[in-house]
């Protein structure tokens, strides 16, 4: 009983037993008394309840008898917000264990019993109001939010915020409220905002064999630390143009964090080659040139179409064969796909995420079979994904027939090819890649290439 809160109130026992005769007649007390004294006098035992102690001890002696009830909550992405219902419990309740125990005994039975059965117990929160908080959350994110900085404002569609909302579930003192997270607004503003983790625009190097931070320039950026704390509330109300404050990355900040990204060693290397003298050379070392020393932060996506843009004359390239659409033309930029290739590789043999590629649909035989990636601005990338706790940086090099693209970084992974259905030269084509991680944890992944069997000619 003791384990439920139940206990005996010794200050009321004590009352009532020194309150036996004092509401005689005053001539009849003395004569109460001294009988008290030579025969037993009966009182009721009064007990007392602790309610915190009773329902602490429900739930451990219900154990997996007790089911709780499943609060709802509202589950935000781009496409949507929307309310996942909750889902009653069944339990015993304090309030019915509390009435069906007595409050006092007469007999000192071994034991007190008591039937009481469990309820039906419903969230707290409805699910209709987990319907208007959706609602409400998905109009708010339904344009664009704009922060507005001392520099340029910066232009965020609403919906990618959706991620950051949740609902706060009723408790006994308060009701339900949409809430927002202050630490997913931070995450969703660096992800949108100045060029992620490396506003600046730090490179590296490779100096005597040893990689070294350079160049950067000091850029005012959003946001400020408190930017977050300040963003949440103002969503919560409605607003979609939101003052917050700026802070000024300087490039000896920069290069001081980038130095302590771990950027030591050749995690992963691929070389291709290609006939010398040829126009598309040309665009193999200009995109070379542009990419080297490129710092991919941890967690961050190097896009070669973004970090490049269009291939323009003005941008240094020429006119070269490529293939479009399944044919061979003369485009701008052509002979990219070599670096594309080349990069893909190393990335593939680093253990490196490859979020986004396409193989030609001709094989070309300079390649690696099935392994290879080719480029058209804007649609086709190569994107590569820093799924490493380190830097990792891009170091193109090349002769007059050959490029080498070397992944600087901490090896945290090996891939290796495991496996290939290498049939024939064409059709769909599928390579497996087992990565070992230095924990020693592996994981396999695929790659897929469609090769024409029937390719044009030149």
């Amino acid at each position: 009983a003791e384990r439920l809160g139940l206990t005996v109130d010794t200050r009321a026992a004590q009352d009532a037993l020194w309150g036996v005769g004092r509401t005689d007649a005053a001539a009849a007390r003395p004569v109460r008394w001294i009988r008290s004294l030579m025969s037993p006098t009966a009182v009721p035992l009064p007990l007392t309840l602790d309610p915190d102690r009773l329902a602490g001890a429900l739930v451990r002696l219900e154990g997996p008898r007790r089911t709780a009830p499943v609060e709802p909550r509202i589950e935000g992405s781009p496409d949507g917000v929307r309310a996942v219902p909750g889902a009653a419990g069944r339990s015993l309740t304090a309030e019915a264990v509390a009435r069906a125990l007595p409050r006092s005994v007469t007999t000192m039975a071994p034991s007190i019993r008591v039937d009481v059965p469990q309820e039906v117990v419903p969230p707290r929160t409805s699910d209709d109001v987990a319907r208007l908080f959706a609602a409400q959350a998905e109009k708010v994110t339904g344009g664009d939010i704009t922060l507005a900085t001392s520099g340029d404002d910066i232009v965020i569609p609403g919906r990618e915020f959706r991620a950051a909302f949740s609902l706060t579930p009723a408790t006994a003192t308060a009701r339900a409220k949409l809430a927002v997270d202050p630490a997913k607004v931070a995450e969703l503003v660096a992800a949108n905002t100045a060029k992620g983790a490396n506003p600046a625009g730090v490179r590296f190097a490779i100096q005597g064999g040893t990689p070294v931070p350079v160049g950067g320039e000091d850029t005012v950026v959003c946001c400020g630390p408190e930017a977050p704390d300040l963003i949440a509330p103002a969503l919560l109300a409605g607003r979609t143009t939101i003052d917050v404050p700026a802070r000024t990355v300087t490039a000896a900040d920069a290069r001081a964090a980038a130095a302590r990204l771990g950027v030591k060693e050749v995690i992963g290397e691929f070389t291709t080659r290609h006939p010398a003298g040829q126009p598309r050379v040309t665009n193999i070392h200009r995109i070379s040139d542009l990419t080297r020393g490129v710092l991919i932060p941890p967690g961050e996506t190097f896009s070669v179409n973004r970090f490049v843009g269009r291939r323009t004359a003005e941008g240094g390239f020429v006119s070269a064969p490529a293939i479009s659409e399944g044919k061979f033309v003369e485009d701008i930029g052509g002979g990219v796909s070599q670096f594309a290739t080349t990069l893909f590789n190393a990335a593939f043999f680093g253990g490196l995420d490859i979020t986004a590629y396409k193989p030609h649909s001709i094989y070309i035989s300079r390649y690696p079979f099935g392994r290879e990636a080719t480029l058209a601005y804007p649609g086709v990338d190569l994107r590569i994904r820093n799924n490493s706790r380190y830097g990792v940086v891009i170091w193109p090099t090349y002769t007059a027939s050959s490029i080498t693209v070397q992944l600087w970084s901490t090896r945290f992974a090996t891939g290796e090819q495991t496996s290939q259905n290498k049939s024939s030269g064409c059709g769909r084509v599928v390579t497996e890649r087992t990565r070992t991680f230095v924990d020693g944890r592996t994981s396999r992944d695929r790659f897929y290439a469609n090769y024409n069997c029937n390719p044009p000619k030149h």
